[in-house]
């Protein structure tokens, strides 16, 4: 990003709304796949594709209320380890929605741009949590630079969430 300027604000709000677009994507497709495995009517499936797109966009939310208070709270690192310590529904909209597109923002950072230790969206907590030690919280301006770019997407991704719950079918 020679000469560029990275507009952060920009940035979160577009990741927030991968987070909404994938959370949704992803909910659609496990209910196409279980309603074809348990031989249900294209109308069952629809259906079923709208309950649990609601049911998982309204997880976002929550998810995202509890992961930014204890961004604000303890830091960047025991966001993810939160992020990582979750079960059930908030497990797969972590894993699918939450931390790739965390991961995801840091590579527009120019620190992070041709690093190949930014961990990918399939990374295990020891793999993420060594990358979270060695190389942001090593460095002051980065730590405070990355707890404000997440907190911004976290509350963009709240509000968006909120929006499409509400908004779309």
């Amino acid at each position: 990003m020679t000469g560029a300027t990275l507009n952060l604000d920009k940035l979160a709000a577009q990741q927030a709304q991968e987070m909404v677009r994938k959370v949704r994507e992803e909910a659609e497709r496990e209910a196409e796949d279980r309603g074809r495995q348990a031989g249900k009517s294209p109308e069952e499936i629809e259906r079923d594709k709208r309950v649990l797109r609601e049911k998982r966009t309204e997880t976002l939310e929550r998810l995202a209320t509890k992961t930014l208070g204890v961004l604000q709270e303890q830091g960047v690192y025991a966001m993810m380890l939160f992020l990582f310590s979750r079960t059930s529904d908030e497990a797969k909209v972590a894993e699918c929605c939450i931390r790739p597109q965390l991961y995801q923002v840091l590579k527009a950072l120019p620190a992070f741009q041709n690093d190949a230790d930014v961990p990918d969206d399939e990374a295990d907590a020891e793999t993420a949590l060594k990358f979270y030690t060695e190389k942001i919280l090593d460095d002051l301006d980065t730590l405070l630079l990355v707890r404000d770019l997440y907190e911004q997407t976290l509350i963009y991704t709240r509000y968006g969430a909120k929006a499409a719950s509400g908004g779309e079918p």
